[in-house]
């Protein structure tokens, strides 16, 4: 039996997740290249779109990614309208923003850390529940911030332009996006860990590329961890991934320091084969900081300079620095082993401390989260 006209959906709820999913996609990929990326030029309209998803109020953040989402699936709908008039078939800009709220763009904020905050229901409360936006609404406790997302959908009505609304869609999730890299993450520690399953989760964790954040912050973390339950060292200082040493003022990307604020080793993380031309780098700046100890965590040494290389490391020798060159599993395994179960959940916590500490990108994050919470 055919559809009444009544019945027929103003929205196709799956087709608005695949749209949210594949925006999110692009904006994120562009995002992680481009810091300074923009999808809309009125400077006006993306701090109004910044101030919204960053409100203190849970409802004003969902209200531009639902009311947007609804309108870029279905042109025909008006961004401000949150319900539609029941029982009316000629009503066909009128829909059911709740339930796009809670079926689609709240689980997809789950699967995101909760950027918006933790509503599986965010329209389920009176500020949504009205037929539709408008402005001054004195029933709402923060009106201005209330006019703003008006003002934002108001633009969206205006030009009645699918480019126009796409480009404000996309400004809405680089918001998100940049909110959620200032979160921190909650990763679910296991009670114990095997030495192989702790070695295990480190190697499933770095078959994806990073650019050498994932490496850095589990090279990171194993140090730290050594020198809390060894006490070869107070604490480790570490650079920013792609920070030039001469900017950050250190001589590796780790520096592990005593009591006395005396740097006792050095360590280069590299997610590439080590060259002659790396290792006389961080010489010359171990020298230069009186640092006599230096490891590179590398994968291996170009193949036609190994023999140079051990050369050098001899007389580095000779000249008073010890240079060691190893392979980051290989070290860990020994490490981890000799700690024992203490110091294998102690580097699983710190692997998580470093990702959020140095905002590495929330993929990342969520990567070790999802490692975590499979064992």
């Amino acid at each position: 039996m055919a559809r009444k006209d009544s019945d027929t959906k103003s929205l196709d709820l799956k087709l608005a997740a695949e749209l949210l999913e594949t925006h999110w996609q692009t904006v994120v990929a562009e995002a992680a290249t481009k810091s300074d990326i923009k999808y809309i030029a009125n400077v006006t309209l993306r701090k109004a779109i910044e101030a919204s998803i960053n409100h203190k109020q849970v409802t004003f953040r969902f209200c531009l990614p639902v009311q947007l989402l609804g309108k870029l699936t279905n042109p025909m709908l008006d961004s401000l309208r949150l319900q539609k008039r029941k029982g009316d078939s000629s009503d066909l800009t009128g829909w059911d923003a709740r339930s796009l709220a809670s079926k689609v763009v709240a689980p997809f904020n789950q699967r995101q850390e909760n950027i918006l905050g933790t509503s599986g229901d965010p329209y389920v409360g009176n500020p949504m529940r009205i037929p539709r936006m408008v402005r001054d609404d004195q029933s709402k406790k923060d009106v201005t911030g209330w006019n703003t997302l008006v003002d934002v959908l108001e633009q969206v009505e205006l030009r009645g332009n699918p480019d126009f609304t796409k480009a404000v869609f996309r400004q809405v999730l680089l918001e998100m996006f940049r909110r959620q890299k200032s979160l921190r993450f909650v990763y679910s520690l296991p009670p114990r860990i095997s030495l192989e399953g702790v070695l295990s989760l480190a190697q499933r964790f770095l078959e994806e590329k990073s650019g050498g954040d994932r490496n850095l912050a589990l090279c990171g973390a194993l140090f730290d961890s050594i020198g809390i339950h060894f006490g070869l060292y107070a604490k480790v200082d570490r650079a920013r991934i792609n920070a030039s040493d001469e900017a950050t003022g250190q001589a590796a990307d780790l520096e592990c320091v005593n009591a006395e604020g005396k740097v006792v080793l050095a360590v280069e993380v590299k997610d590439r084969i080590l060259t002659l031309s790396d290792v006389e780098g961080t010489l010359r700046k171990g020298r230069q900081r009186k640092i006599k100890d230096i490891f590179f965590a590398t994968p291996g040494v170009k193949g036609d300079e190994k023999s140079t290389l051990d050369e050098r490391i001899l007389r580095a020798f000779a000249s008073g620095q010890n240079l060691y060159i190893f392979d980051f599993f290989d070290f860990a395994r020994s490490v981890l082993a000799l700690g024992g179960e203490s110091i294998r959940i102690t580097f699983l916590q710190k692997v998580g401390e470093h990702l959020d500490l140095w905002n590495t990108q929330p993929s990342h994050r969520q990567a070790w989260k999802g490692f975590l919470e499979s064992v």
